[in-house]
């Protein structure tokens, strides 16, 4: 994963917390490449807020984990994901924001995706998402 880190000189960032957010994001693309609805749910809070590419919005990891469980077992069965960090901005030095590439593979009916996902430092140290956005990368049409 390639990644330019963004942050505000006044905030504090540790080496460690910058790998805990590259580690997040793996630990995603590995759920997604096992079809692991539960690894997937792993890595976000409870009252997670998670709106899907195609703009439909879930709240909460057990809707979470539900809806990744049917989609890995129906539409994109057999597919896997390569995630790509584009950018790190830590917020605070409990708050983060990162953005990565999704580059989908089995399937080809499906935009890619460019996820954002804001995440906190919880209190027993790990870095898990309140908020995912995915977000479709598509062609802009000639003018």
């Amino acid at each position: 994963m390639q990644t330019e880190l963004m942050m505000d000189s006044k905030t504090a960032v540790s080496p460690t917390d910058k790998q805990a957010i590259h580690d997040v994001v793996q630990a995603l693309a590995d759920a997604w490449n096992q079809g692991d609805s539960e690894a997937w749910s792993e890595k976000i809070v409870a009252d997670v807020h998670h709106t899907v590419w195609n703009g439909m919005h879930i709240q909460g990891r057990d809707n979470v984990t539900a809806g990744h469980k049917q989609i890995f077992s129906t539409i994109y069965k057999d597919t896997w994901q390569t995630f790509s960090i584009r950018w790190i901005r830590f917020l605070r030095p409990d708050v983060a924001a990162v953005q990565w590439d999704a580059q989908l593979e089995g399937r080809d009916d499906i935009p890619q995706v460019r996820p954002l996902a804001i995440l906190t430092k919880q209190q027993d140290g790990r870095w898990l998402i309140e908020i995912f956005q995915n977000t479709p990368i598509l062609e802009r049409p000639m003018d």
